[in-house]
C-alpha cells in the first residue's frame, strides 16, 4: 500500500487526490484546519504536521494560494517528508526538464526540453510550457496557459487561464 497525506481539503484536493491515484498511492488521509466534507478522512490539523509522519511518509500540498502552498510544502521538507511531484499520464515532461518537489502537472499539461520548475509549482490542464522557461517556486500556471520559450517566472507567479507570456 502507498500512503500520501494531503494538505488541504478544500475544492483542488479531490483533484489532487485522483491524481495521486493515478501515480499509484492507494491510501489517503487529509490535513486542514477549515475542511470541506468533500475530502475524507480528514485527519486533524497542520499544526500536528510532524506527528503524522510515520504513517504517511509521503505528502503534498493542494492548496490553490500561491504563498501557502509554498510556505506548507517547505514545512514538509522541513520535517522529513517525501514531497512527491504528481503528473496525469496524459502530460508530456521532457526527459531534460528540472521538477522541483511538490508540482503538480494536470492533464495534458506540456513540459517541454530544459524547462525548470520550482518548488510547489502547478501546471492546471492543458498548461503548455515551451523550451527554456524557468518558473519559480509557487507558481500557479492556469489551465490553457501558453508559457514562450525563454521566460523566467518570479516566484509565486500565477498566469491567468488561456494567457499567453512572452
Amino acid at each position: 500500500m502507498k500512503s500520501l497525506l494531503i494538505v488541504g481539503a478544500g475544492n483542488f484536493p479531490p483533484e489532487v487526490e485522483e491524481l495521486a491515484r493515478l501515480n499509484g498511492y492507494d491510501d489517503f488521509a487529509f490535513v486542514d484546519d477549515n475542511p470541506s466534507a468533500r475530502c475524507q478522512p480528514v485527519i486533524g490539523s497542520l499544526m500536528f504536521l510532524p506527528t503524522y509522519r510515520k504513517d504517511y511518509p509521503d505528502a503534498i500540498v493542494a492548496f490553490g494560494d500561491n504563498s501557502n502552498r509554498l510556505l506548507q510544502t517547505k514545512v514538509l521538507l522541513n520535517d522529513g517528508y517525501n514531497v512527491p511531484t504528481l503528473i496525469h499520464p496524459t502530460a508530456y515532461v521532457s526527459p531534460d526538464a528540472e521538477i522541483a518537489p511538490g508540482c503538480i502537472i494536470r492533464a495534458k499539461a506540456v513540459v517541454s526540453r530544459f524547462v525548470k520548475l520550482g518548488t510547489a509549482t502547478i501546471l492546471n490542464v492543458g498548461a503548455l510550457i515551451d523550451h527554456d522557461v524557468e518558473i519559480g517556486e509557487g507558481s500557479h500556471i492556469l489551465m490553457g496557459a501558453v508559457v514562450r520559450n525563454m521566460v523566467k517566472l518570479p516566484p509565486m507567479s500565477r498566469v491567468e487561464s488561456n494567457q499567453v507570456v512572452e
